[in-house]
């Protein structure tokens, strides 16, 4: 059985907490069914950035959890997450089936509400994040997990070492062979295992750009040449410096596949040739002894965990130096926490916040980013004393960089190409009085600036960050100027830029794409009238976010006439009109008001000639 309380033995230091609401409501009250202190974790702030950590002590296989709220009170969370991790840095989020799992959690404070994991997980740290709490009070928390000791035999390798394993006496009849292993990749690529015959025949297991692929060559003179060998690839992401876990059985020329519960069933061509294999196998890379080479192709980074050949524990023989095993290169038993450790975005809305480098006269970034996404933003930061903004962002596959500096049109760097396919690009920014340089891996991109200062400002924002409305940007202090802004928040429209022009209020100006005065010239009676089309920097969706969020909106269209009359003379049918975001048609202009039939000057009651109410009636030949 493995489902053993983990929790309410553990020492009040092994409970910490994003906050408390007091001494009294501190993690270390947060055991399961206990009422000192205040009856519970709770923190200082109730929102959806809190969380409750439990330190095990060491890897634990957890298989259940449970949680109640604050003793006696109206304090408990409805929903949350839970993550895990080894070392307390680099933490991933249980799921189930591959999909995102929220826990439901509790409807009153001292019920207890249990889930056993399906499937179980292996861990130190785990940390519970409230997503959802009692609308009448507060998060409050009490919790347990279950499990059992985890028994774990490590092998590390550095890129430069392998393991060789030579097997027993070939058998004399087809056995099943199995192999399983736990892996932790700190390189993308690398060779997990390697067994290889007299006649070009081999099994391989690799890591190519963070994907498993396993190969499987015959190497059975009596096949047409035209039969490839097999190769079967799954997985993605797999560097990600967590734990996976791989299954190999092979009988005959049958063959299951298995990565993190994703099993491939496949028959190979030919006949039985497995067995002609060597009585050899090698982990963590490709050893050729007594070259110059020791490895013909790139070694294994990182941690092999419970290594067994048909159910033969081959870390423990390594550790005991047993003569089946020859150890290459710099081979260790015990795996390193890494000294890097990614941030992943999981929303649109997600953000990582750093200082920068305030007050400096130059912007300097670098970064290492991977995606599968297209488009998205990666980086955005103001600039100090009015010198302006920039944001970095993919947009097809490339990235580009808009900075934007006051009295000057935004300028635009594009570098790189492809980005967004799942491997790790490196990117450096840096701008200058006279220059912005980007570098994609690679790809280098130089753009000309005016010479206009900028001094580097004291925050750069990671991941997306968009204001919702030039109002948000003005309760940062921010001046006048281009922003981007996304309307509706985590909704499906995207951000846009915007003008937000900081007077006593927040305006925001959505500007066109065209000049601001166009010609438009009349066309005689019976021909097709001359049209005028503005293209916005939003899209209809995006407008009507704006307009929804507004106290006030306006939108000015301004007529300026020269021997043009406004209604056609005869019959007053009007000569000019304009259509709205509604696709209705309005025949009045800036300054005027929906059906007033005059123009400004006709309600100000100044128009030149006296006879009309617009001076475009007027019909004189000066503008």
């Amino acid at each position: 059985d493995c489902d053993a309380p983990l929790a309410s033995a553990l020492p009040r230091p092994s409970f910490s907490s994003s906050s408390e609401l007091s001494s009294s409501h501190g993690p270390g009250f947060s055991r399961l069914n206990r009422r000192d202190g205040a009856g519970g974790w709770t923190p200082l702030v109730s929102n959806k950035y809190q969380w409750l950590q439990i330190d095990l002590g060491e890897r634990m296989e957890v298989t259940a959890v449970a949680t109640q709220g604050g003793y006696g009170s109206s304090d408990w969370v409805t929903s949350y997450l839970l993550m895990f991790s080894d070392g307390g840095r680099n933490w991933k989020q249980y799921r189930r089936e591959e999909s995102i799992w929220g826990f439901p959690g509790n409807t009153n404070a001292d019920s207890v509400v249990h889930y056993r994991l399906q499937p179980p997980f292996e861990a130190r740290f785990l940390r519970f994040l409230p997503l959802a709490w009692n609308p009448r009070g507060r998060i409050g928390m009490r919790i347990e997990v279950y499990g059992c000791a985890y028994k774990s035999e490590v092998v590390y390798f550095n890129g430069q070492s392998a393991l060789l394993y030579k097997l027993d006496k070939k058998p004399l009849k087809p056995v099943r062979d199995v192999i399983s292993l736990k892996f932790k990749a700190i390189q993308s690529n690398g060779i997990l295992l390697h067994r290889e015959g007299q006649h070009g025949n081999h099994i391989t297991l690799e890591l190519i750009k963070g994907k498993l692929v396993f190969f499987l060559n015959s190497g059975n003179a009596k096949l047409p040449t035209t039969v490839a060998p097999v190769t079967l690839t799954l997985g993605s992401l797999l560097d990600d410096q967590h734990w996976h876990s791989v299954l190999i059985e092979l009988l005959d020329t049958q063959v299951n596949f298995t990565v993190d519960k994703h099993t491939h069933h496949f028959q190979a061509k030919g006949e039985s040739s497995y067995l002609d294999l060597n009585f050899e196998i090698s982990f963590g890379g490709i050893p050729t002894p007594g070259r110059a080479r020791p490895f013909t192709r790139q070694s294994f980074h990182g941690c092999l965990e419970n290594l067994y050949y048909n159910g033969v524990d081959v870390t423990e023989l390594a550790k005991k130096h047993k003569p089946q095993i020859l150890m290459m290169g710099n081979v260790s038993f015990s795996c390193p926490q890494p000294q890097t450790v990614p941030v992943t975005f999981l929303s649109s809305r997600s953000y990582l916040a750093l200082p920068g480098s305030s007050g400096e006269d130059k912007v300097s970034v670098t970064f290492q980013f991977r995606t599968w996404n297209r488009a998205g933003h990666l980086l955005f930061g103001e600039l100090q004393r009015g010198s302006g903004s920039f944001v970095l962002f993919l947009k097809d596959g490339k990235l580009k960089l808009s900075l934007f500096q006051p009295g000057q049109s935004p300028r635009n760097v594009t570098a790189g190409a492809g980005l967004n396919d799942g491997q790790w690009h490196s990117v450096s920014l840096s701008a200058k009085w006279s220059h912005v340089n980007v570098v994609v891996d690679d790809d280098t991109a130089v753009q000309p600036l005016v010479a206009v200062l900028i001094d580097s400002g004291d925050t750069y924002y990671f991941g997306a960050l968009y204001e919702q409305s030039c109002e948000a940007h003005k309760h940062r202090g921010n001046p006048s100027g281009l922003y981007y802004i996304d309307a509706d928040g985590s909704g499906p429209l995207g951000p846009f830029l915007v003008y937000c022009n900081m007077t006593d209020a927040a305006w925001t100006v959505v500007r066109h794409g065209g000049p601001d005065a166009v010609t438009v010239r009349g066309a005689p009676s019976g021909h097709p009238r001359s049209a005028v089309s503005f293209a916005y920097a939003a899209g209809a969706g995006q407008v009507r976010a704006v307009v929804s969020l507004a106290e006030r909106c306006e939108q000015r269209l301004a007529l300026r006439c020269g021997t043009a009359r406004r209604p056609d003379s005869r019959d007053g049918t009007p000569l000019s009109w304009w259509v709205g975001r509604t696709n209705e048609t309005h025949t009045y202009w800036g300054g005027s008001l929906p059906d007033a039939q005059k123009c400004t000057c006709g309600l100000e009651g100044n128009c030149i000639d006296s006879q009309y109410y617009c001076n475009c009636d007027a019909g004189r030949s000066e503008w």
